[in-house]
């Protein structure tokens, strides 16, 4: 008579292994869409309360590539747009400005507008246990660097210090074709406060970004509030490129190609063109 373990084993399927370029020959030359949604919560000062100030709006469309690689063989190949709209934490509207504290004036609110991000990712065998429908992956990683804002005195005001301190995580499932009841991709980050919040040279304010990351099937399934201020305001962040030699953007280059626009009080995201 089998005891609970051997049973156990004898019942479970055998480990699933694949390749993750196995995404990318599935979706070679297509575009993908994603939507993520969650909050930012902020400590003001050390040792003070955690606030909720804004839920997060986003999304990324994704040209999916396999592509030869010198090293590898071949490689997956991704290009994005991003997109990521800070909203009220109640009412969840879109926010055009934001007052930090009583006696501050409002500023304007930049969003996340990566009108390019791309990269390459190496080939990688993947396994699921025999027992297990889906496998949970934390990628924990440490940020630290200078500032790309600290040594230029134009940016003093809406510069957190010397150096950037902070934390990301991805949270991701491995999972068999099969499975059901995947849980969704997570983001988080630590950071400190943004450079459009202007809150002065050595701040100690910090962030704490939580979201959501799922697969939508189109376009046109976003929020209604993503897929109407893009086809207003950004139609190039409807579809991502095949092929571009642009460079990378961040948050701070982005606030930084629209400095003058943000002094000026101007409305964000800024109307932008092939």
């Amino acid at each position: 008579m089998m005891g609970h373990d051997a049973t156990r084993l004898a019942m479970a399927a055998p480990d699933f292994e694949f390749s993750n370029l196995d995404f990318y020959r599935k979706h070679h030359n297509q575009q993908l869409y994603y939507h993520w949604e969650g909050h930012v919560w902020w400590t003001p000062e050390p040792g003070g309360t955690e606030e909720l100030i804004f839920r997060i709006l986003g999304m990324n469309v994704t040209h999916i590539s396999l592509r030869p690689n010198e090293d590898h063989g071949e490689v997956g190949h991704r290009i994005n747009r991003e997109l990521g709209l800070y909203c009220h934490p109640e009412t969840g509207a879109i926010l055009d400005r934001w007052q930090p504290f009583p006696d501050r004036p409002a500023v304007p609110v930049v969003p996340i507008a990566n009108r390019i991000v791309q990269g390459d990712v190496e080939p990688k065998i993947l396994s699921v246990p025999g027992d297990r429908d889906y496998v949970e992956k934390t990628l924990e990683i440490p940020l630290r660097y200078p500032h790309p804002l600290a040594k230029d005195p134009q940016f003093r005001d809406y510069c957190p210090g010397e150096f950037f301190e902070g934390t990301e995580y991805f949270i991701t499932h491995t999972a068999r074709p099969d499975a059901k009841d995947v849980p969704p991709a997570r983001w988080a980050r630590d950071c400190p406060w943004l450079p459009w919040m202007a809150l002065g040279y050595e701040h100690p304010a910090r962030l704490r970004f939580e979201t959501t990351i799922g697969r939508v099937e189109s376009f046109e399934v976003l929020p209604e509030p993503l897929v109407a201020l893009v086809r207003d305001r950004l139609p190039i962040y409807e579809f991502a490129p095949a092929e571009t030699d642009e460079p990378n953007v961040t948050s701070t280059t982005y606030f930084k190609k629209y400095f003058d626009a943000y002094l000026a009080g101007a409305s964000f995201p800024i109307p932008e063109a092939e």
